[in-house]
């Protein structure tokens, strides 16, 4: 077995025993203010070092934010997400925003 499919295979259990552990646990455990306090930023903190690469980087180069469409697009997109709480109108925002981002730039 070659290293990427040993990773992906320890990975998806390891995710698979998390989720499978919160499920089963979930409804049954009265979890400490505090481990609750640090799971409320496990979320933001696994989008921003997802979108952030995604946004600020191409082919692992820092991409000028005047140049970068998705940059440019994720801007008013998160603020439409924030003033409108509404996911259809977010991707709209953001599919909008992403063509006329990639049409000027």
């Amino acid at each position: 077995m070659n290293g990427v499919a040993l990773v992906t295979l320890f990975v998806g259990a390891g995710t698979y025993l998390i989720r499978a552990g919160s499920l089963s646990l979930g409804s049954r455990v009265q979890w400490p203010d505090w481990v609750r306090r640090w799971l409320s930023f496990v979320t933001p903190a696994v989008l921003g070092a997802l979108l952030g690469p995604t946004l600020l980087l191409h082919n692992n180069q820092m991409v000028p934010l005047a140049h970068n469409a998705m940059f440019v697009a994720a801007v008013p997109t998160a603020l439409v997400a924030w003033w409108s709480r509404h996911l259809l109108w977010t991707v709209a925002a953001g599919v909008a925003c992403y063509a006329l981002a990639v049409h000027w730039l």
